[in-house]
């Protein structure tokens, strides 16, 4: 056998299950088909619940890629209208998200896992007791398990016999990062409102919301709104409509920025059903299963933290990877994981039961 588990997908969801299984002692091989630094549009918010699970699985060093502390939120109106709200002592933070992956993989090469960058998984199958990987330069690989982290718009998870997504599971970011002097409007920011926050704009679209999320040296704007919705088009003049508000209502000021750059990300678990409502995210005859938004486990997540994404990508790779450690180590005979509920937490008076995985079967 050539690896304990194979994961594809190099972004903070397989980062950090490579992470918790390098911890259990198992050998990971990452394959991550862009290059090292690989970038990937979204806000770059990391919440307080973030920060603490990688300080618990030992990657503290992590916080080294965070631009900004963010302990609050401006959610404002069209007619210009805020409600300004504090995190108190639950601080997140923003990151560049090239720079914070970069760091999540740096971490899980120090603990033991092979990265390989520019290797792209094009199929997959379970085979006796193991997993055969076929990358797009004719590699063959063998693992005991497989970890899909390849985000909500790669083929894997379709090819492996995975649920399809419908249009109704996706949704759909746009928007930009551009050099701006964030650190200064937070500044600004906290001189005003008392809080360090990022900004949140409703009422723009049906469904949805604008976005600026600070960084050091840039900002970080997007619209994000369901498949369906985007498909009205019209992108570039929300985006503007939105930017402009924001300055109206002395929010932002000489922002230069447009649209380009996109994102798909899922609203709810793959092969989702009233009947169904975990979705399809795991098979032990594949001896494989998916985490991140390659499952769909955003809906769990989404607007219960402020910052949700890499809490999102981060705890299911966690889990995943002391999971597999913890039952591999111990020579467990096993094919692969049921999905249950891994734990329940309070956020802002708001109650979670997380998905997570129990036990091998």
């Amino acid at each position: 056998m050539d690896y304990d588990v194979i994961i594809v997908g190099g972004g903070p969801a397989g980062a950090s299950a490579a992470i918790a299984a390098g911890r259990a002692g198992l050998s990971a091989l990452v394959l991550e088909k862009a290059g090292r630094g690989r970038d990937k549009f979204c806000a770059g918010g990391v919440s307080y619940a973030t920060r603490s699970r990688l300080a618990e699985m030992g990657a503290k060093e992590v916080e080294e890629a965070f631009e900004a502390e963010i302990d609050g939120y401006i959610v404002a109106l069209p007619d210009g209208r805020a409600l300004v709200g504090s995190l108190g002592s639950r601080v997140g933070a923003t990151v560049r998200r090239s720079v914070f992956d970069a760091k999540l993989a740096e971490v899980a090469e120090a603990l033991g896992a092979e990265v390989r960058w520019g290797s792209r998984a094009v199929a997959a199958e379970a085979r006796g007791g193991s997993v055969e990987v076929r990358t797009a330069d004719g590699q063959l690989l063998r693992g005991r398990y497989l970890i899909v982290a390849t985000g909500a718009g790669d083929p894997l998870p379709e090819r492996l016999g995975f649920p399809s997504w419908r249009r109704t599971d996706l949704g759909h970011c746009w928007g930009s990062e551009v050099p701006y002097d964030g650190s200064g409007l937070l500044a600004r920011w906290r001189e005003r409102y008392g809080v360090s926050p990022v900004l949140l704009l409703f009422g723009f679209m049906r469904y949805g919301y604008f976005w600026a999320f600070p960084k050091r040296a840039h900002l970080n704007l997007g619209v994000g709104t369901s498949l369906l919705e985007s498909a009205r088009g019209a992108h570039r003049r929300i985006f503007a409509d939105c930017l402009s508000a924001a300055e109206r209502a002395g929010l932002l000021e000489g922002v230069a920025a447009r649209v380009d750059r996109s994102w798909l990300v899922p609203l709810r678990p793959r092969g989702w059903s009233p009947r169904n409502p975990r979705g399809v995210t795991w098979s032990a005859e594949k001896r494989a299963l998916l985490v991140g938004d390659a499952a769909g486990l955003w809906v769990y997540y989404h607007h219960a933290y402020l910052l949700p994404e890499m809490f999102i990508a981060v705890v299911p790779g966690v889990v995943v990877g002391a999971t597999l450690g913890a039952k591999v180590a111990l020579r467990v005979k096993a094919s692969i994981v049921k999905y249950a509920v891994m734990g329940v937490m309070l956020v802002s008076g708001i109650q979670l039961i997380i998905r997570g995985i129990s036990s091998l079967i």
